[in-house]
């Protein structure tokens, strides 16, 4: 027997955040398809036992009845997808308001990129797995690899590496990141994660300093690579970022490096909007859309109270037009790109406005600014994000036998971008859940811990 719902009656009859584990019918609205990148009349969604299906041998299906003015699109998955709080020198993995914020913005998939707590975000998944937490899948990073993990050692052997990777692909990490890594140490990390099958990606920087430079990394066959495109244009003598600030986007010599990533199937993660809002941009794109700082607890709120621009965020602000240009140029060459945001909370080195989960809607904005078809950015950021995490056999698009997550928001965001920010309702393996109560029940909880 079919039970119908409006969306509105479904809102007043969850519980808290959720309602519906199994055998859910989606009627009605638009849906995304990321064949075509573009929007057909939805016929009707089938989700059971948390996976999309054909809806063939079943009649006890859940009805949800959407309105024309109702779009639905995979759920996002962000590959860039920080966690983690810091004052003073001391971080930690947020779970309590983080998870609830990154899944009402409609992400139901999360990398973290380099897990400073690795034990406490598995013990969070356990919890979101069992449905006493609610939150995104974690595809887990386990630890950096590199000066960036607390407990790395530069004097780690090859087979210390090749155990530590072993380690954790067997706790189920689903892929790498390095971060203030060697090349030694960098060549065996990928070597190894490649027997499990497994893709890493990294932090690299210029070659100063014993660093990694992307044009290295790509040769020792790297996956993807984080914020920097890199090649001989970010010269050895100083950082990358102080490089960066100083190469002209149209220089013909980056074509060489360009070349080399569409060549090797590498993808590029340029991060673009938190250069923007490290670098305090005055662009609505920035704007403060969603009254953030009603998430933080009061001691966050008095930190970044007393906040002053840095040196930092001058450089970003240097950075952020360099950026723009080399992403366009890259699509324009055909590059692969994928969609992650970048935003731990660190209260000790001002990244600007913006927190994880709401930052995704704002990387996209900044994507299509520079002249991406928002279109090509939506594909971004749910199936080829999928594919360069080599699963996109499980999730990315709505399609029979995938993972049972959507997003569903109000009108078309082909049209205008910014409508990806009107999430209303996520969808997790079947799950249903309300953004608004899920980002009630994070005010007031995100900041270090006491």
């Amino acid at each position: 027997m079919k039970k119908h719902y409006s969306l509105a009656a479904l809102l007043l009859v969850l519980g808290s955040f959720q309602a519906f584990s199994q055998n859910l019918l989606i009627k009605g609205g638009w849906v995304f398809d990321t064949f075509s990148k573009s929007f057909r009349e939805n016929s009707g969604i089938y989700i059971e036992d948390g996976l999309f299906g054909e809806g063939e041998g079943r009649s006890d299906w859940e009805v949800i009845n959407l309105s024309d003015e109702d779009y639905l699109l995979p759920g996002l998955i962000d590959l860039h997808a920080h966690y983690r709080v810091s004052y003073e020198g001391k971080a930690f993995d947020d779970t309590v308001a983080m998870p609830k914020i990154f899944l009402a913005n409609g992400i139901t998939s999360t990398f973290p990129a380099g897990e400073i707590e690795p034990e406490k975000i598995w013990d969070l998944q356990q919890k979101i797995d069992a449905g006493n937490i609610p939150g995104p899948r974690i595809l887990h990073s386990g630890p950096y690899f590199g000066t960036a993990a607390p407990d790395w050692n530069l004097g780690f052997t090859e087979q210390d590496i090749r155990d530590r990777v072993d380690y954790w692909a067997d706790r189920g990490a689903f892929g790498f990141k390095a971060k203030g890594i060697i090349k030694e140490h960098l060549a065996i990390l990928i070597d190894q994660a490649h027997k499990h099958n497994l893709t890493v990606t990294g932090h690299l920087d210029s070659g100063f300093r014993n660093s990694v430079n992307p044009q290295d990394a790509i040769k020792m066959g790297i996956d993807r690579v984080e914020h920097f495109l890199g090649g001989d244009l970010l010269v050895a003598t100083t950082s990358a970022y102080n490089s960066l600030k100083d190469l002209y986007p149209t220089d013909p010599r980056l074509e060489e490096i360009i070349q080399l990533y569409i060549k090797n199937g590498v993808y590029f993660d340029a991060t673009l909007g938190t250069y923007g809002a490290i670098g305090l941009i005055d662009s609505p794109i920035f704007e403060d859309w969603a009254e953030e700082d009603q998430y933080f607890i009061p001691f966050t709120k008095n930190v970044l109270s007393k906040v002053k621009p840095s040196a930092f965020n001058e450089l970003c602000a240097l950075i952020y037009p360099v950026k723009q240009g080399i992403l366009k140029r890259y699509y324009d060459a055909g590059g692969l790109i994928t969609v992650g945001t970048d935003r731990p909370l660190l209260l000790d080195n001002y990244l600007g406005g913006g927190i994880g989960g709401f930052f995704i809607h704002r990387e996209m904005a900044a994507m299509v600014e520079i002249g991406i078809p928002a279109g090509d950015v939506l594909y971004f950021a749910t199936q080829q994000n999928a594919e360069a995490f080599g699963i996109d056999d499980r999730v990315g698009s709505i399609s029979p036998g995938k993972w049972g997550d959507l997003m569903i928001i109000k009108g078309n965001p082909l049209e205008d971008i910014n409508r990806t920010r009107s999430v209303h309702t996520v969808v997790k393996a079947g799950k249903v859940f309300d953004s608004k109560a899920l980002l009630g029940a994070a005010k007031g909880k995100l900041g270090p811990e006491n």
